[in-house]
């Protein structure tokens, strides 16, 4: 029954009981209807986060899709259990998709004691379970009074079937849902899930009328953690804005419309010793329970922290065990904190220093003298650790206090200057680098640090080639440097031994700047010696860190984008060589070593030529090896050089730059299997059979300095036998020629043999047993340049019947033969078209005009 006082209720507003309206930079995020949908498929959800989270916006941009969501927004006044009530049932009578049945409109708030019944009588007035109606409670956190929250329990307790409880709030609700969760009726949507994702940023600003570049989106997002109160004002101030680029990079705390939101709805609504407590541990990016504590001398810090994070969301705690503030919320603490106490400031980055020194942290202790202006911790820690945080690849700290010593201060002490080296050489700074060693070498690591130098530029300095002094700490730093001197005499297994034992000791060490040159050393000396899948690997893992640190521009790394760009150019991938070489330029480090930027231009003009622009590339590699002048190369680099500009010259029938090429590599490759195969090219392109098979005999026991060398032979043979007709002799050299290609994955040497050696290839597509699937990778890519028109006449002929819906059965009761020759037709007629399915082979076939 209906109560009688219900008539004695003031209507209640209609904006608090309707979806509130979006604003105009709204921006639909899929993502989250997904994330809300998922939730309210059980009976109870709760969305907590801060304040500017999105939480309403979200909410209504989800519900005004659904067009079947009633909506309270709450407020003070709902802390009288009547008056709630009130709001819910006006909330679900308005919504579209509850019926028009009038038992809705008669019920009214349940007197003391019969709330059971009215959830009953509730029930029957609501849709079934098949239709369940999402009823959002907005702002939760306004209801604090006992009975509306008994009454709220209730509800989520004993929720009629055609209903489903959204409960949306800045801290953990009051209520007693623990049996809710353990029965699986409840779903939660954290803060976490509401941050805004880069993409997601992108289309804000897009919205507003803001540009900005993607590098820019990221660091925005990054530096708001993705806070929705704070994206919508930088959006506005983004769309008034003449240079939005810079507006970005200064978004911080301490802007006056984020400021004035954090002091009113954040720190002003927590209790006094709760904000000094965040206001203490601001000048940290994040916080333990210990440093908590001495940061602000309570013994409960981390409780209250804890806290923070259970109820409000305000904090964030990590896998670590320790506490972070959202970026924006940080710095504007941080600015609070210098207005209300600046001597304070000080004091707590030197408890922050001293406890983190304390921890073997030694890069944040820095961070945080240099902040508290402690001269004397400063170099005390910098004398003591600043090498090894380099080493560590943790050089921002490093250069900061060295910029806050002086340079007066840095020169005076050699520890301090190799430190402000290997940050030089780190950051690409190679002639500062060079400085700064010039007048260190009082220091015991001076020679490895003079080495390491000289590894990244060619250029040695006096003095370098004396011995280390043996220093446990920095073992790491010494078996690399062991390693690049076994690479320059030539030793290159012991090189690959050193250097992966090198790498070793920088894991264990965690010094990740060892760790991207241990790398490297693995990654040239592997490559030298003919292993390409382990030079790719070691490359690839030298990247990793680079891109961790954001060492854009550091030695290493153009040499790691050359190395992959050579393994994509002898797997016949000239797109994916084209990549690695925009980045290796992007790389690029003044002062580097001098071969970098004439074997950038060689690769280029290879993937010109591969591309076919074959005349342009031509010239790019003759180009590229003048620039190399009197530069000392090893075999393998002039091998590479010499063969792809060979082959390229001679293919153009460029004779005279055929013969240079030649001259240059007889100074540099005698007695190589490399200057056989130029030879027996020149007799190949001339026709000259016998005098190509006479070089092969007499070199059959020159030694290659390329992996691709024995292949080239190999495929050699194969030409020459099938110009004497003698099949099998070819098959049995083509199929030589793809077990030596398919360790390091070599199909280059397949795409600049003979048109007749890829024809035989193509056609025994199926024959070559184990190395069948290497020969298909191959075939794959000498397919583009093939021409579909070679079919034989029956193969045209089963190719005109592909397009039927004949099985090959009834194709080859037609054709009167069997259906294993109608099979064999079909995989030639695939392997010439460069497919593997009847469906693409008439694509194809069309395309060609060949049906």
């Amino acid at each position: 029954m209906p109560d009688p006082r219900t008539t004695s209720f003031r209507p209640v507003p209609h904006g608090k009981v309707v979806v509130p309206r979006l604003p105009g930079t709204f921006v639909p995020r899929a993502r989250l209807a997904a994330v809300f949908d998922r939730a309210v498929a059980r009976p109870v959800t709760v969305v907590r986060a801060p304040a500017g989270a999105g939480k309403t916006t979200a909410l209504a941009g989800w519900a005004g899709d659904r067009g079947d969501v009633a909506w309270v927004s709450l407020d003070e006044d709902d802390n009288d259990e009547s008056r709630l009530w009130v709001a819910i049932l006006s909330a679900l009578r308005r919504c579209p998709a509850v019926s028009g049945d009038p038992a809705l409109h008669r019920l009214g708030p349940p007197s003391p004691g019969r709330r059971r019944a009215f959830l009953a009588d509730l029930d029957d007035a609501l849709p079934g379970p098949d239709h369940p109606v999402p009823l959002v409670l907005d702002d939760l956190q306004e209801i604090s009074r006992p009975e509306p929250l008994a009454a709220l329990t209730a509800l989520a307790r004993h929720l009629p079937p055609g209903v489903r409880l959204v409960l949306a709030t800045r801290v953990e609700p009051r209520l007693r849902l623990a049996r809710l969760h353990v029965e699986g009726a409840l779903s939660r949507v954290e803060a976490a899930e509401l941050r805004f994702t880069a993409k997601e940023t992108a289309s804000l600003l897009r919205a507003t009328g803001g540009e900005v570049g993607d590098d820019r989106v990221r660091e925005l997002t990054d530096r708001t953690a993705g806070w929705a109160a704070a994206l919508g004002w930088a959006a506005v101030s983004l769309r008034e804005a003449e240079d939005a680029d810079a507006l970005v990079s200064s978004v911080t705390g301490d802007e006056r419309a984020v400021a004035r939101f954090f002091a009113d709805e954040v720190l002003s609504r927590l209790p006094s010793e709760t904000a000094d407590l965040l206001l203490c541990t601001s000048v940290c990016d994040a916080v333990g329970a210990t440093l908590a504590v001495r940061l602000s001398g309570r013994a409960d810090a981390g409780a209250r922290l804890d806290e923070l994070e259970r109820t409000m969301a305000l904090v964030v705690r990590t896998p670590a065990d320790t506490y972070r503030l959202p970026p924006l919320l940080r710095g504007f603490l941080r600015a609070e904190l210098a207005r209300r106490d600046p001597r304070r400031v000080p004091r707590l980055h030197g408890i922050a220093a001293q406890w983190y020194a304390g921890e073997g942290r030694f890069g944040e202790a820095l961070r945080h003298a240099v902040a508290g202006r402690s001269r004397p911790r400063v170099l005390a820690l910098a004398q003591d650790h600043a090498v090894r945080q380099a080493l560590a690849g943790d050089g921002d700290p490093v250069r900061g206090a060295l910029t806050y010593l002086g340079t007066e201060t840095v020169a005076a002490n050699p520890s301090l200057r190799l430190a402000s080296a290997v940050e030089h050489i780190q950051r690409g700074k190679l002639a500062e680098a060079t400085a700064d060693l010039q007048e260190a070498e009082a220091d015991d690591l001076w020679p490895l640090a003079a080495r390491h130098l000289a590894s990244v530029t060619g250029k040695h300095l006096p003095g370098a080639g004396r011995p280390a002094a043996r220093c446990p700490e920095f073992e790491a730093w010494v078996t690399l440097d062991r390693a690049w001197r076994s690479l320059h005499r030539g030793a290159r297994r012991y090189a690959v031994t050193q250097a992966q034992e090198a790498l070793r000791l920088a894991h264990d060490g965690r010094l990740d700047h060892l760790v991207l040159h241990s790398r490297l050393a693995v990654a040239l000396a592997t490559a030298l010696g003919g292993q390409y899948p382990a030079m790719r690997r070691a490359c690839t893992g030298a990247l990793a860190v680079a891109r961790r640190h954001g060492w854009r521009r550091s030695p290493g790394v153009a040499e790691c984008h050359l190395l992959l760009a050579y393994d994509d150019l002898v797997r016949a991938e000239p797109v994916a060589a084209a990549r690695e070489l925009a980045q290796a330029a992007a790389a690029e480090v003044p002062g580097g070593l001098p071969l970098l930027v004439p074997l950038r231009e060689f690769f280029a003009g290879m993937v010109r030529f591969d591309d076919g622009d074959a005349a342009a590339g031509s010239q790019a590699m003759r180009v590229a090896r003048l620039r190399l002048g009197d530069l000392v190369l090893p075999r393998e680099v002039a091998g590479v050089f010499a063969v792809a500009e060979y082959h390229a010259a001679l293919g153009l029938g460029e004779t005279l730059h055929a013969a240079e090429v030649l001259a240059w590599a007889h100074e540099r490759l005698s007695g190589s299997g490399e200057l056989a195969v130029l030879r027996v090219r020149a007799h190949l392109a001339a026709d000259e059979t016998d005098a190509a098979e006479a070089v092969l005999r007499e070199t059959a026991s020159a030694s290659a300095v390329l992996p691709s060398t024995p292949v080239d032979r190999c495929l050699a043979e194969t030409a020459l036998a099938l110009r004497s007709h003698r099949r099998t002799k070819a098959l049995n050299a083509l199929d030589r020629a793809l077990a030596l290609a398919r360790p390091n994955g070599l199909v280059r040497p397949f795409a600049l043999a003979e048109p007749r050696v890829g024809d035989l290839l193509i056609d025994h597509s199926g024959g070559f047993g184990s190395l069948d699937r290497f020969a298909q990778t191959v075939r794959g890519r000498l397919v583009p340049h093939a021409s579909p028109g070679r079919l034989t006449d029956r193969e045209q002929v089963v190719l005109q019947r592909l397009p039927s819906q004949r099985s090959l059965d009834e194709i080859a009761s037609d054709l009167t033969v069997s259906v294993n020759t109608v099979k064999t037709h079909v995989r030639a007629i695939y392997g010439k078209l460069g497919v593997n399915n009847r469906r693409s082979a008439v694509v194809v076939a069309r395309q060609h005009g060949l049906t």
